[in-house]
């Protein structure tokens, strides 16, 4: 079977980095409950193993590409999300978050592949790219 991956992106505001990980990004397993941030990206559930997230104290597209190299399969997306990036609105902006989705025979957030965005605006999170890739 042929491996199809998916890389989907959203920036935001936290007040903190603390607040980032350990709040917006954190699932709550005692009550099985998703993270805030997938509450309001609307995901109804990810595997949270797949996702990347990077706070800065003000994000900026130069900053992204010292990082490039950390980032799983970068070489098939990383141009184009900073073009994207580019023509987006990013003053208040200081986290990124990557998270990856794959259809094989292990499949991983593979609902990423239908996933059309956020239902709602929010003021802590936008979503900014999607891109699927065969690597």
């Amino acid at each position: 079977m042929t491996k199809k991956k998916i890389i989907c992106v959203w920036v935001g505001t936290q007040t903190s980095e603390s607040k980032l990980y350990q709040e917006f990004l954190q699932f709550d397993y005692e009550n099985d409950e998703i993270s805030n941030f997938g509450k309001e990206a609307a995901l109804e559930y990810y595997d949270e193993d797949f996702i990347e997230s990077w706070w800065f104290e003000k994000l900026e597209v130069s900053k992204l590409n010292d990082y490039r190299e950390e980032l799983l399969d970068a070489e098939f997306f990383f141009d184009q999300l900073l073009l994207e990036l580019k023509n987006k609105n990013l003053e208040n902006k200081n986290f990124i978050n990557f998270l990856f989705g794959e259809i094989s025979n292990n499949s991983i957030n593979e609902f990423l592949f239908d996933y059309k965005g956020m239902t709602s605006t929010s003021k802590v999170l936008e979503f900014v790219f999607k891109k699927e890739y065969e690597p």
